[in-house]
């Protein structure tokens, strides 16, 4: 019997899987006519009116799949807005949980490489800040971008571990950059976890199932008065509180 049922699931997964693309094709294809010429005119000072164009679309796809996002305690990025948003990163589909979660006045931090796909790179580049780490110097430009978004006014969103967790464990080492662009701008920072994602896009393979995904913001961590000498304490205690809240959550899918 579980053999009929493991055979019927993969029928099924086919139509399901052509349908979850084509409309992410469509949709995105519609956010990009009223984002592109948006951009074209107003520059970044188009991304108010941009990115809501993205939630709709990220919003309009989940339902379509059968994929229903709850964001829990946004009251902690609501009362400390612009600050850092820290985020696990488990799925392919995390940069779409983290629009639905994300305030308005939001930019999300994403790689170089990014910028050369497509029609998505364009996309990126309406409500994101690309992050160069060729080099020192190309670092310590983006590091200068970062510190002007905060200063405009918005919230950024990143995944400290630089990219997906493809480990067993609940998180991969942290990275320094979100660390260090909350001490040199003395904003909080608002850890983000992220509990389901995986089980409706798994790491492995290319699946996509119904379900739901729950974005959990934790209490802003303060970084007013640190020092760059604060700066691995202040990393250890997000890692900490994020990994803590993972295992508690979801700990049988961690070894």
């Amino acid at each position: 019997m579980k053999q009929v049922l493991r055979i019927l699931g993969r029928i099924i997964q086919i139509p399901y899987m052509v349908w979850a693309f084509i409309w992410f094709i469509v949709l995105m294809l519609g956010a990009a006519l009223w984002a592109i010429p948006v951009y074209a005119v107003l520059g970044s000072k188009g991304q108010k009116i941009i990115f809501p164009a993205y939630k709709v679309w990220a919003r309009c796809w989940f339902l379509l799949c059968g994929i229903w996002v709850v964001v829990e305690n946004r009251k902690y990025i609501m009362a400390a807005e612009p600050a850092i948003i820290a985020a696990n990163h488990s799925s392919h589909i995390d940069v779409l949980n983290g629009a639905l979660a994300s305030p308005l006045m939001v930019r999300a931090l994403v790689k170089l490489e990014l910028k050369k796909i497509p029609v998505l790179g364009y996309m990126f580049q309406t409500s994101s800040v690309f992050v160069d780490r060729s080099s020192a110097e190309s670092r310590r430009r983006s590091v200068e971008r970062l510190q002007r978004t905060l200063t405009a006014g918005f919230s950024l969103f990143l995944f400290p571990e630089g990219t997906r967790n493809r480990s067993s464990k609940a998180l991969t080492p942290f990275h320094d950059g979100a660390f260090r662009i909350a001490i040199l701008s003395q904003r909080p920072i608002v850890p983000l976890v992220v509990l389901g994602a995986t089980k409706v896009m798994p790491m492995k393979g290319i699946s996509l199932r119904p379900g739901r995904i729950r974005c959990r913001y934790l209490p802003a961590i303060p970084t007013k008065g640190m020092k760059d000498s604060d700066l691995h304490a202040l990393k250890e205690q997000v890692y900490g509180l994020m990994e803590a809240e993972l295992l508690r959550e979801q700990g049988e899918l961690y070894a």
